[in-house]
């Protein structure tokens, strides 16, 4: 019986080899340069990054840098779940591309339909208003809190608070199309009108209509600040003098030294961030859209949609944007918050994704993506 056991375990552990060599196919070179942009997250304890890349559809590299829990110093893995901010934005999109590919919403529909309280504003404001950011709607934290509380996530607020904070002005500050202005309310008034056309909470929705199908298992939209997040990544703001005056200037008596502070998401709004993932379930997510499995060519066309309104920004589609890098087209979304930072970069031409995600407030998902970007043109992978 040991014997057989021992057998089992062998052939186990080949068998995880064999996975390790088809799906990290870097040339040892590349993997040491990419590692050497996370170095200074290896040698102490300290928060750090979870990185994916994708190329032809097939894993070429993941790695985790740092700590997922200074607590217990636990390693961040590509199985660490991250709280992602604004990449969240463009499952928001996926969520509304799926009710307008059901048939049951339209981009020119009057938002009032679904949300009565905008039918105040004599302009209307369109389904397209909001997923495009065009719609003249103040987002919350411009304006103050009724409590006179921060919007710092340290303190207790949702989605109804930062809507009725937005909506409690009576006229918009500008009509529908004519501006571009980032807002997060634009994508939660989105994730509203997911709940009131599905009949479910959005998170039922997304994880039923798009998680679940894609076979991201670790992912969810955080919903409610109480619930346990499995192999989550503590988010982590460093205690610099910067940092600590900004928490006591928005009232918490935070304690000047080194190190870090950890930051818990006490606010479960969700629609324009929220999520919770991995570099695993977003490895899936991006290998969608090489190969348009979920969803076929009609999800791609609706999540990658541009459109033109009566002002500059054209390059906006479903919670995505459209960019150049170094002569190459990509889209991304940038997501940054208190003790998080995230970026997924997406060359479609050359078929790479790059994702990184991390657990540090200023870690600067974005501009590592950058760098390993560079590093895969330099090394003829992209």
């Amino acid at each position: 019986m040991i014997f057989l056991r021992l057998n089992i375990l062998l052939a186990l552990v080949l068998t995880a080899s064999v996975v390790q060599a088809q799906t990290d196919g870097l040339p040892g070179q590349l993997q040491h340069k990419i590692d050497s942009l996370f170095k200074a997250y290896t040698t102490k304890r300290t928060p750090g990054y979870a990185i994916g890349i994708v190329k032809n559809r097939q894993i070429i590299y993941r790695h985790g840098y740092g700590l997922a829990n200074l607590d217990y110093t636990l390693p961040i893995t590509p199985k660490s779940a991250f709280d992602i901010a604004s990449v969240s934005k463009q499952f928001t999109g996926a969520c509304i591309a799926l009710l307008i590919m059901d048939g049951k919403l339209r981009l020119d529909m009057p938002a009032s339909r679904f949300i009565p309280e905008l039918a105040k504003y004599k302009d209307t404001i369109r389904i397209e208003h909001l997923i495009y950011n065009t719609s003249g709607i103040t987002d919350y934290y411009q304006l103050p809190r009724a409590s006179d509380r921060s919007w710092v996530t340290f303190d207790y607020f949702d989605n109804d608070e930062c809507i009725r904070t937005s909506l409690r002005q009576d006229t918009l500050a500008f009509m529908p199309g004519t501006k571009w202005d980032y807002c997060n309310v634009n994508f939660m008034l989105l994730a509203r009108i997911v709940e009131k056309v599905s009949g479910e909470p959005f998170s039922a929705f997304a994880r039923r209509r798009l998680f679940l199908p894609l076979g991201m298992k670790q992912t969810m939209v955080n919903d409610d600040a109480t619930e346990i997040i499995q192999d989550r990544a503590i988010p982590y703001n460093p205690r610099t003098k910067e940092y600590v005056d900004a928490y006591r200037k928005s009232g918490f008596d935070v304690k000047y030294g080194s190190g870090w502070i950890q930051h818990a998401r006490n606010s479960p709004h969700y629609g324009g961030s929220g999520i919770s993932t991995t570099v695993n379930d977003l490895i899936k997510w991006e290998e969608n859209f090489f190969s348009k499995q979920f969803g076929g060519e009609q999800f791609y066309q609706l999540m990658h949609r541009t459109q033109r309104f009566r002002h500059d920004m054209d390059n906006q589609a479903f919670g995505l944007y459209r960019g150049t890098f170094k002569g190459s087209t990509y889209w991304a979304w940038d997501g940054a918050d208190y003790g998080v930072s995230a970026q997924i970069m997406r060359f479609t031409d050359q078929q790479v994704a790059i994702i990184v995600l991390s657990n540090i407030g200023n870690g600067d998902s974005a501009k590592k993506a950058q760098q390993i970007a560079d590093l895969l043109i330099a090394g003829k992978q992209l």
